[in-house]
């Protein structure tokens, strides 16, 4: 029973994933993606590796992880969710897929979980982008295995950790008749973030994962005190953690009751 179930998951996640190649939606969150990291690798060409903004390679990779995931992955999460869960209704396929049949709660982790493909898919590209661009810059006498580990793991963390943060604002994309109302929710979701990030790690999610990466690395953990002005983070992880996964669970299952609710 319990094998069939995974099945049919796997059989939702397989056909999500193979919309990608018709989705002009994703092709261009793609583009904007490597647009993104290109640009991170254009600074490194066109800095000295003299000055403290661009001499090492952890300048390079934290510069690219920003750019990412600071406000461009958590929107574009919010807007590729809204777009698996509304155009299911707008176009009346959802009633096929129920048909299969397969529970709404399956339904909402299988699309969960291809947001997350999704972000794990942009956080490699940028990371591939990083490493190519670091090789053909040159001059970073840091750029190892040691420090390509450090950064493929702060890489792999964001492509998790960023999408379990925005359950909150997939919530409302459950409900969603339209993107507005979840694309609109997920730039006030990030206004805290962007002006307060260090006053509410432990509370708001988004802020909760940026209290976990300085102890991926010291490298990260520079990146992070940058990015909350200049103040030195000294919450604990698993505070974060726990916060992170508490508030993701109760969205989790909000989210399900909702789809539950809902007749097509």
């Amino acid at each position: 029973m319990g094998g069939r179930k995974e099945e049919k998951t796997m059989t939702i996640i397989s056909t999500e994933m193979l919309k990608w190649k018709r989705n002009k939606t994703v092709l261009g969150i793609f583009i904007l993606t490597a647009i993104l990291g290109i640009f991170a690798v254009e600074r490194a060409f066109s800095i000295s590796r003299s000055s403290s903004l661009m001499n090492s390679f952890s300048d390079l990779y934290t510069l690219a992880f920003k750019n990412l995931t600071s406000l461009f992955l958590p929107i574009v999460l919010s807007m590729f969710a809204t777009t698996l869960f509304f155009d299911e209704q707008k176009n009346d396929t959802l009633k096929g897929l129920l048909i299969i049949p397969i529970s709404k709660t399956q339904l909402y982790f299988s699309k969960i979980a291809v947001v997350i493909f999704m972000s794990l898919a942009l956080c490699l590209l940028t990371f591939a982008i990083c490493i190519l661009g670091g090789f053909l810059a040159g001059g970073f006498t840091d750029l190892n295995t040691e420090t390509i580990l450090q950064a493929g793991l702060l890489f792999l963390a964001g492509g998790v950790l960023v999408p379990l943060a925005m359950l909150p604002v997939i919530f409302l994309a459950t409900l969603a008749k339209g993107y507005v109302l979840p694309i609109g929710a997920a730039l006030l979701y990030l206004v805290p973030v962007v002006l307060i990030p260090s006053g509410i790690m432990g509370l708001h999610p988004l802020a909760s994962v940026m209290g976990i990466y300085p102890y991926i690395s010291s490298d990260a953990a520079e990146m992070v005190k940058k990015w909350a002005g200049g103040i030195e983070i000294t919450i604990s992880p698993n505070i974060c953690l726990i916060s992170l996964l508490v508030i993701g669970s109760i969205s989790a299952i909000v989210s399900v009751l909702a789809l539950r609710k809902q007749t097509y």
